[in-house]
């Protein structure tokens, strides 16, 4: 009897402990899906979606090749991540894409710009950069009254902002540094609109 029970002490436990591991990582991934969740909703108008941004995404690839969607060079990106759609019903309100602003010398900075069907900003954010290949629990929003500047202005506007005089309140060194100018981010997000638009039928078809 002592042996029956050694034996499927030894055959359960193995299995209660994959088990555990498992409600662990699924509460991890819970746990990071709320934390981008909280933060990716800030990015488009309040009412302006109804579905679940987070889940309604699709990966965008490091690199320059992708089965249908263009001039990924525009976006800069260093490693995979993911864009975001915004949804009334079907019809798509928003998308948010990534993109990384860098010099190729000093450094780089990780963007997120949310971009309404009309071509103008409803917010373009900088992400604390985790160094990590992770899709979730990346999403940590660097607060920044400069990148404020970009809110409801266009292509062809935004350019200007990169000549704005930069003041200690609205704290640009603070998450960029003085290697990496206001130029460079003001064109990454230029070149991040000019890819919405190159891709924008793929995009809002969801064929991406």
């Amino acid at each position: 009897m002592r042996q029956a029970r050694l034996f499927i002490i030894a055959f359960l436990l193995p299995a209660s402990l994959a088990f555990l591991g498992f409600l662990s990582k699924a509460a991890l991934l819970d746990s990071k899906q709320a934390f981008d969740r909280q933060n990716l909703y800030l990015l488009f108008d309040p009412g302006s979606f109804d579905n679940d941004p987070l889940l309604d995404s699709f990966l965008i690839p490091a690199g320059t090749e992708h089965e249908t969607l263009i001039n990924l060079q525009l976006l800069g990106l260093e490693r995979d991540r993911l864009a975001y759609i915004a949804r009334q019903g079907d019809e798509v309100t928003a998308i948010a894409v990534p993109a990384t602003a860098e010099d190729g010398f000093n450094g780089s900075v990780e963007l997120l710009i949310a971009v309404d069907m009309y071509g103008r900003i409803r917010a373009a954010r900088v992400i604390d950069d985790l160094d990590s290949d992770e899709l979730y629990g990346v999403l940590d929003i660097i607060q920044s009254k400069w990148m404020e500047e970009f809110t409801d202005n266009s292509m062809r506007e935004i350019l200007g902002i990169s000549w704005k005089a930069i003041t200690p309140d609205n704290e640009y060194d603070q998450f960029v540094g003085a290697s990496i100018t206001p130029k460079i981010v003001s064109n990454r997000i230029y070149d991040a609109l000019v890819f919405l638009q190159s891709n924008r039928i793929v995009l809002m078809t969801g064929d991406a």
